[in-house]
């Protein structure tokens, strides 16, 4: 899907301004855009954002890119964000990426994770990885 700059902008700016939810939506259809020039914007949402779910969308969306430059800062939000739900979708996004340069980092989190669901979670990630299980779809994606 291609966008015209000004319907990129209205989408940022709802991404910056709007309210929780609105933030959230604006996330999901600058991932669906998919277009590079809007990964800046979602990156600042995935780490300044309060509102967990617009963080989630962040990554969701993120993914949706798939550019090279995200990895890092999904990495980073794995390590230290506050929400469990936010850590386990970057740590689930990370498994689905399948770049093995992550496995260190993931097995450091694993290691010192005290969170029993994102130890499971990070555990399934690196097993994905690592090719020992195929996808999430097939039995690894936590409930």
């Amino acid at each position: 899907m291609t966008a015209s700059t000004k319907e990129i902008d209205g989408l940022v700016d709802e991404l910056k301004w709007g309210h929780p939810e609105t933030r959230k939506k604006a996330a999901i259809k600058l991932g669906r855009i998919r277009d590079k020039r809007v990964i800046p914007h979602l990156v600042d949402t995935l780490e300044n954002d309060e509102y967990p779910y617009a963080r989630v969308s962040a990554i969701q969306s993120l993914l949706w890119i798939a550019d090279q430059s995200i990895i890092e800062v999904i990495i980073k939000i794995a390590e230290i964000d506050q929400d469990d739900l936010v850590r386990k979708t970057a740590i689930e996004a990370l498994g689905s990426l399948k770049i093995k340069s992550v496995l260190p980092r993931l097995e450091m989190i694993l290691n010192n994770e005290q969170n029993s669901e994102i130890k499971k979670i990070t555990s399934n990630a690196i097993e994905v990885i690592k090719g020992k299980i195929d996808t999430w779809e097939s039995g690894a994606r936590p409930s």
